[in-house]
């Protein structure tokens, strides 16, 4: 989905269609594969477009995505959130146009790849890896084999006849069509799959290679895995030499081929080691050519911290200090803002600190974290600098509205009222003043003919 367009907008209309190899979903390869890295609203997001399928679908015929909402009983950033999250796992393609009736989204569902193709896939594998822990990924392992007889490939002699042996099919209809099938592809949708993308790195693959010349290990090899390297290298800012020393020690020396899974296992466990050692290194990266003038010097110094660290080695060493560590949800939730995102390393890390050092949160949540990150993605917030420039006028903004609730607040309170009083108070007032023994001896003249003039009015009334 377009930027401009990853808003979920409740008052859009939507209609829900499927990919032209929607027939290979496989319900059970969803549940066991997908569910672990989408978590419970993405999931119900599937189900719930799910629901809403037609096998005829028409332009026309669209729903408000406000239903939607109430039907997830979801808010806005859990809508979008679950939306990206299947876009970016290959289940769901989004379009958008706006047309006389307002602005429509088509949700277009795409099938479920095999088990197999899911665990060589680098991107789905290392998620679930982290997601679901070593000892269910390997049970996982053993369902993608299911229904594999193993051990016995390299005895067996496969005699399977090819579709010509069996089929005897007119040349002449092979090499020109009949009308009939010309005219069925063409009414067919020709659904081009997108391009996978990884964020633009600085991994210097030619001196890999030559890192690598006097190893058994080919450069056709080395390409082969060539993404899961690169997304290693943005997690754990794992440099050329390191990166050389882990892939010979992941090479199977009878093959001499590299072990994907051994090389993510290997990781893993050592940069899990690496964050349990204190570290009181000093950041020794070269000072940025042009001065940070807008911040103070602890500011300078953390631009320049999360700019030199990997994201998970930024967010282990920034937990450790706060007396805590790194969850799987955690390294799930930062390789989503790498890969899926796209926001740069620096930018993570800021979020990072944003969320665990300066909001004290104790640990990253997906609902929270990926509602900042997507105000930040459409502030057009790029660099660290930018990010931390955000964080000062989001602060500022909100100290202002502050002060100005609480000046009017006290302006209220500290008013005082004044209006003209009626004339029987300041009798009051005037009754409460200390008389004088003039004052009392006329009050008690007139208290004494009243009482002789009411006594007169008894007796005249016996």
């Amino acid at each position: 989905m377009t930027e401009a367009k990853s808003i979920f907008d409740p008052s859009a209309g939507y209609i829900v269609t499927a990919s032209y190899r929607w027939s290979n979903f496989d319900e059970n390869v969803f549940d066991l594969f997908y569910q672990p890295i989408l978590g419970p609203t993405s999931f119900a997001m599937f189900h719930a477009l799910h629901s809403q399928m037609n096998e005829r679908p028409v332009i026309s015929e669209r729903q408000l995505q406000s239903q939607l909402l109430i039907q997830l009983n979801a808010g806005r950033h859990d809508a979008v959130e679950a939306v990206q999250r299947l876009e970016a796992v290959g289940m769901l393609r989004t379009f958008h146009q706006t047309d006389q009736l307002g602005e429509l989204f088509v949700y277009e569902l795409q099938p479920t790849i095999t088990p197999t193709e899911f665990i060589n896939d680098n991107l789905l594998s290392v998620l679930l890896l982290d997601a679901v822990g070593e000892s269910r990924f390997k049970e996982l392992r053993k369902f993608a084999n299911r229904y594999t007889l193993e051990g016995f490939q390299s005895s067996l002699k496969e005699i399977t006849h090819n579709f010509f042996d069996v089929f005897h099919v007119d040349e002449q209809q092979i090499t020109h069509l009949p009308v009939e099938i010309s005219s069925a592809r063409k009414s067919l949708v020709d659904e081009k799959q997108p391009m996978k993308k990884i964020a633009s790195i600085n991994f210097d693959w030619p001196t890999l290679v030559q890192l690598l010349r006097n190893q058994p290990i080919t450069e056709t090899d080395l390409d082969a895995n060539r993404e899961l390297i690169q997304v290693e290298h943005q997690l754990y800012g794992i440099d050329e030499p390191t990166m050389a020393r882990l892939l010979t020690q992941s090479t199977d020396l009878a093959t001499n081929k590299i072990q994907s899974r051994r090389l993510k296992k290997i990781i893993a466990e050592k940069y899990r080691i690496d964050a349990k050692k204190s570290s009181k290194e000093s950041v020794g990266a070269e000072k940025a050519a042009k001065s940070l003038v807008s911040f103070s010097q602890e500011e300078q110094q953390l631009i320049e911290t999360c700019k030199y660290y990997a994201p998970i080695t930024f967010l282990q060493q920034l937990k450790q200090q706060m007396g805590g560590f790194v969850t799987s949800g955690e390294r799930a939730i930062i390789r989503s803002l790498i890969q899926e995102q796209q926001l740069d390393a620096g930018v993570v890390n800021v979020l990072s600190w944003y969320v665990i050092a300066s909001l004290e949160r104790s640990t990253l949540q997906a609902n929270y974290v990926n509602a900042i990150a997507n105000n930040w993605m459409r502030a057009g917030v790029a660099t660290a600098e930018e990010a931390l420039e955000h964080i000062h006028n989001f602060n500022n903004k909100k100290t202002q509205q502050h002060s100005k609730r609480s000046a009017n607040y006290y302006r209220q309170r500290t008013v005082t009222v004044r209006e003209e009083m009626p004339a029987w108070t300041k009798e009051d007032e005037k009754k409460s003043e200390k008389s004088t023994p003039e004052q009392l001896n006329r009050l008690r003249q007139r208290l004494a003919r009243r009482k002789k003039i009411n006594g007169s009015k008894g007796d005249d009334g016996k």
